[in-house]
């Protein structure tokens, strides 16, 4: 009888322990339809960090490059990053894509600006806060 108990305690415990808590399912990304949408700071899986400010200014601090800062704008889905102190002149166009307050890609990169496409299109971008 005491076996018995055992293994039944055992299977529930095992059983128990294979039922974990699941995440929820990623939220969907689209098009932002605001500024909000992409305002606040991103970090990628190799440290990038992305803090993109509501005035239409950013701050992009990655390992392999100084730190960079400028203006952006945002258009449907398209985003703009321009007068960046180490880019010189040239403006660097990308495809956004977001949940907001969770992931951010950015594609489609038509920029000349080296550091500043390897820094934002090398990862994709999870909120930070």
């Amino acid at each position: 009888m005491r076996l018995r108990a055992l293994a039944i305690a055992i299977g529930l415990c095992c059983l128990a322990a294979c039922g974990g808590t699941e995440s929820p399912p990623p939220k969907p990304m689209g098009t932002p339809t605001k500024v909000d949408d992409v305002t606040g700071i991103w970090r990628s899986i190799h440290q990038n960090t992305l803090e993109l400010r509501r005035n239409g200014t950013f701050v992009l601090i990655t390992s392999v490059s100084e730190a960079m800062a400028g203006d952006y704008s945002l258009a449907q889905d398209r985003m703009t990053f321009f007068n960046t102190k180490t880019c010189g002149g040239a403006q660097g166009t990308y495809r956004v894509q977001v949940a907001p307050k969770d992931r951010m890609l950015l594609t489609d990169a038509d920029d000349t600006c080296a550091p500043r496409r390897m820094g934002l299109t090398s990862d994709p971008f999870v909120y930070a806060s």
